[in-house]
């Protein structure tokens, strides 16, 4: 756009497309499309309007969540002046960021605009702001649009929003985390019952019992969520913000499961065990490997698989304290203990609550919640302080994040798979040989790492010398068994 164009200017253009558009239908030459609105059926021509007075809306849900990941200052521009030229660079530099981007953009270069988009009079798009960005970025000069009535209010235009998105098309999913914020809003506006909310988002659900507590049930899941990931974000500082969960759905969903599942009867424990599975989310454990982490895991598994490494073996006790520093019982707990949880306002002082003691500082327990927060807290280029209790500054050691995560990932891994191990239901009779053949596999890995570090800056050969005669001792001590010396015999 070469000139700012004006309000006046913006409007009557778009009364003009509308205007051509009844007289095109009128002759028999143009088309109509049927919404539904204010609970009945209303039949709108689909005008042709320029892309110079269309505005792209700075509420659309698709990119509420990458607008509250911008940096507070463009967050701050956006809110001040969202349908200025600036804010709107920013809001369609987003857009272009959304996975469907290039696909719809494609499509549309091939095959034209095949779906009109809804505008208002005032020329703010109630969806298709991809495609308008994608279309000015082929150069178009035109988009078709429905225009909406003068009257249409915020609670006709979310229900209209609400409507579209449960369609595909030539459009694109919104992300998981900008569903959630959608949900949210249509819940706080008043408007909405949370049963209404999940019968839209679930057409298929019918009004049985059954459905009917299903829909309410997803509704409160997914805010649930939301609330889980406002208390990470929160807990970080900043450090994560909303895009980073959008590939995190099921591994939430694990994690809050399992909350559920304990609050109510061990709510210590249902929070350690919650801040380990937030650890090992942000570490990069499968969501298929959180179900395995529980009380079990990290009483019996997950001190000795930690202490494997001889990164973290130094740092384990205060690693593995309840705040992460090495701190004693009594200390507050770390950022990202929550009431969305369940808890009440009121239940402060209550184990798991903002404020309350730690959920592990009585038993003395192995926690993972300082891990969490370490991990939470550190941008992916930053390093970690590690604690070392008794140390002084300058014996402190820095380690960069990725080292800890990945340490802290094949730690935790071992240790799943050690449980998986001795969870297994094995036959007395075939056990020996059971576990022979697994001692065989793991002493080959065992000489095929070595051989690969032996000769290595860094190899420390006594530690792995122990380690030999450990091994010695073990096969001595079965070789006893299976082959007792004369003495003990006949």
């Amino acid at each position: 756009m070469s000139q700012p164009i004006t309000t006046a200017t913006r409007e009557s253009s778009i009364q003009a497309a509308t205007d051509a558009a009844k007289q095109a239908v009128a002759n028999g030459g143009g088309t109509a499309e049927e919404l539904r609105w204010k609970g009945g059926k209303l039949v709108l021509p689909v005008a042709t309007v320029d892309l110079d007075v269309v505005l792209l809306s700075p509420h659309s849900h698709r990119i509420k969540a990458q607008l509250q990941s911008l940096p507070q200052s463009e967050q701050d521009l956006v809110a001040a002046d969202p349908y200025g030229p600036q804010a709107q660079g920013l809001i369609a530099h987003l857009l272009r960021e959304t996975p469907g981007f290039d696909r719809i953009k494609n499509a549309l270069a091939n095959d034209g605009q095949l779906y009109a988009g809804v505008l208002t009079t005032g020329g703010v798009l109630v969806n298709a702001n991809t495609r308008a960005v994608a279309l000015r970025d082929l150069r178009e000069q035109y988009i078709k649009a429905i225009i909406l009535p003068a009257d249409a209010g915020p609670k006709e235009i979310t229900e209209l929003e609400l409507q579209l998105q449960m369609e595909q098309e030539v459009k694109q999913d919104y992300s998981f985390t900008s569903q959630l914020l959608f949900i949210e809003d249509l819940i706080n506006s008043g408007n909405y019952t949370t049963l209404e909310v999940g019968r839209a988002l679930r057409p298929s659900l019918t009004t049985s019992k059954k459905d009917t507590k299903a829909a309410v049930d997803l509704v409160e899941g997914e805010l649930r969520l939301l609330g889980l990931i406002r208390e990470i974000v929160s807990a970080s500082g900043g450090v994560l913000n909303f895009l980073y969960f959008d590939d995190q759905r099921q591994a939430l969903i694990e994690i809050d499961q399992d909350y559920q599942r304990l609050k109510s009867t061990k709510p210590d424990e249902a929070s350690r065990v919650r801040d380990a599975q937030l650890a090992a989310m942000i570490a990069g454990v499968d969501y298929r490997r959180l179900r395995e982490i529980d009380s079990n895991l990290l009483d019996n598994y997950v001190v000795p698989a930690l202490g494997e490494s001889s990164t973290l073996a130094p740092h384990i006790d205060a690693l593995l304290s309840v705040d992460g520093t090495g701190g004693t019982p009594g200390t507050a707990a770390p950022a990202g203990v929550s009431e969305f949880f369940g808890d009440d306002e009121e239940d402060g002082d209550e184990v798991g609550a903002p404020g309350g003691s730690p959920a592990t500082a009585s038993s003395g327990k192995p926690s993972l919640s300082g891990m969490y927060t370490l991990l939470a807290q550190t941008k992916p280029d930053e390093g970690i302080t590690m604690p070392s209790p008794g140390a002084s500054g300058d014996d402190s050691v820095s380690l960069p994040r990725v080292v800890v995560a990945t340490e802290l990932f094949s730690g935790l891994t071992t240790a799943i798979e050690n449980k998986k191990r001795d969870a297994r239901q094995i036959d007395d009779l075939t056990a020996p040989m059971v576990h022979l053949k697994e001692a065989a596999r793991v002493l080959d890995k065992a000489a095929t790492a070595y051989a690969d570090v032996k000769d290595r800056p860094g190899f420390k050969r006594t530690d792995f010398e122990a380690a030999v005669q450990e091994y010695e001792r073990a096969a001595a001590a079965f070789q006893s068994v299976v082959s007792p010396s004369e003495e003990s015999g006949d």
